[in-house]
């Protein structure tokens, strides 16, 4: 199969055609480079009248592929296929470069050439320019080779890929609904709890004779309310050894870092793999030794709220002065500290009373100590904790479709758009979206 510059198939930055009929005070489309996604979508459709943006900025037409020009946009994928613009015209940044598919080639197809992996790789390689300032120029587009295909191939490949990606979409937004549902229903479970017969209590505007008045607001009559230091045996944080005595990556106990924490408790130990040896850890950092169970938040942000359970499988680990370390009583399940460190009541009652200092905030150990949490029984505890883990198991699940979707879809584009795969065959066995459910 022979190969053609990408130029050939598809005018550079041709301008537009402004039709005689559109007057200045016509709104037209205008897309900045903030108003395009990673993924080549068109986020936020802004207008503007035409006699506002005739100057400045990059003019392009309805079906126009635009590809960010400038470091790190591009290589991050902005991008975007100008259609539905307002009066068939758009403007935006001058850091687009305009790609207007030529007679018989599908602009779909010259889309997804732009949003491939091969694509944005070579481009950045022929950057040029100073620093945190490089860009790809017109040039790029005469030697950056594609496959010659049919019209039908272009459309056909194109079909594919678009199936793909509204799948992908279609999984984001269930999985932004899914998350939607878990902070609402966090939300009602510290603040209504779960009653005698497994099920969330009503609001108190519904049922006041359920609730009393305390310093955490309406709560049920059958909480009480205390503070962090009554129901942890230990509340400490971390220090920093000796540079001498930490290392990256290989044996050694894990020494944890705020970017190891997340939002919802698991470790990020990609983010970095900081050790210490077992003699470290026992002698210099011995009173923030992290056992099975403990529970840690940072206390220097921005951001603040992010978490970490320490489980079993995970073993000892230690941590660094920018966390703390709750070790919960056995009157207090982990798992409910854990919600309840993350959750809005604590989170705002901690940055009201956290200290900021040049773009910093930073906890005191004595605030962690004092924080108020509800008091409740360890059966209502573990009701709490299993009714969101059931939210939290379908989150990972979906998260885990949409993974394989982008491995498929990145797979399949530098299959596709290569001539590797021949797309006749594949037809018939697109995987198709499917309707997103409930959660």
């Amino acid at each position: 199969m022979s190969e053609t510059a990408l130029s050939a198939i598809a005018q550079i930055n041709p301008g537009a055609r402004i039709p005689k009929e559109i007057t200045g005070s016509d709104e037209v489309s205008f897309i900045p480079m903030s108003d395009v996604s990673e993924s080549g979508d068109w986020t936020t459709q802004q207008t503007r009248p035409l006699r506002s943006v005739t100057a400045g900025f990059t003019a392009f037409e309805e079906g126009d592929v635009l590809v960010a020009k400038i470091t790190p946009c591009l290589e991050n994928g902005k991008g975007a296929h100008a259609r539905g613009l307002r009066n068939g015209i758009g403007f935006g940044s001058t850091e687009f470069h305009v790609l207007r598919a030529r007679q018989g080639v599908d602009p779909r197809f010259v889309f997804h050439i732009t949003q491939s992996r091969r694509f944005r790789q070579a481009a950045e390689r022929q950057m040029v320019g100073s620093a945190g300032q490089q860009r790809v120029q017109r040039q790029f587009f005469d030697e950056f080779l594609v496959r010659d295909f049919s019209s039908d191939e272009q459309i056909a490949i194109a079909q594919i890929l678009d199936t793909l990606d509204i799948a992908i979409r279609e999984t984001e937004a269930l999985i932004d609904k899914l998350k939607a549902v878990k902070q609402g229903l966090l939300h009602d479970l510290l603040t209504r709890g779960i009653d005698a017969s497994g099920q969330l209590r009503p609001p108190q505007s519904e049922a006041p004779q359920l609730y009393k008045e305390s310093p955490l607001g309406w709560i049920p009559r059958e909480w009480g309310q205390t503070s962090t230091r009554d129901l942890c045996s230990l509340i400490t944080k971390g220090t920093t050894p000796a540079a001498a005595n930490m290392w990256q990556g290989g044996e050694g106990i894990r020494f944890l870092r705020v970017d190891n924490l997340s939002f919802d408790g698991r470790f990020d130990f990609e983010a970095s793999d900081f050790r210490v040896s077992l003699r470290t850890h026992q002698g210099e950092l011995s009173r923030s030794i992290c056992l099975p169970g403990d529970v840690l938040t940072n206390i220097v942000g921005p951001p603040l709220g992010k978490l970490g359970l320490v489980t079993a499988q995970i073993g000892e680990v230690n941590i660094n002065q920018a966390i703390a370390l709750f070790r919960p009583r056995l009157t207090l399940l982990s798992g409910f500290l854990l919600l309840w460190l993350g959750s809005l009541p604590a989170q705002t009652w901690l940055r009201k009373r956290a200290k900021q200092t040049s773009g910093q905030v930073n906890l005191t150990l004595a605030l962690c100590q004092e924080l108020p949490i509800p008091e409740i029984s360890l059966e209502e505890q573990q009701l709490i904790v299993d009714r969101i883990a059931k939210v939290h198991e379908r989150l990972s699940m979906e998260a885990g479709e949409l993974g394989k979707l982008y491995s498929t879809k990145s797979g399949l584009m530098d299959d596709l758009l290569t001539g590797r795969v021949r797309v006749t065959p594949l037809l018939e066995s697109v995987p198709q979206p499917a309707a997103p459910t409930g959660a």
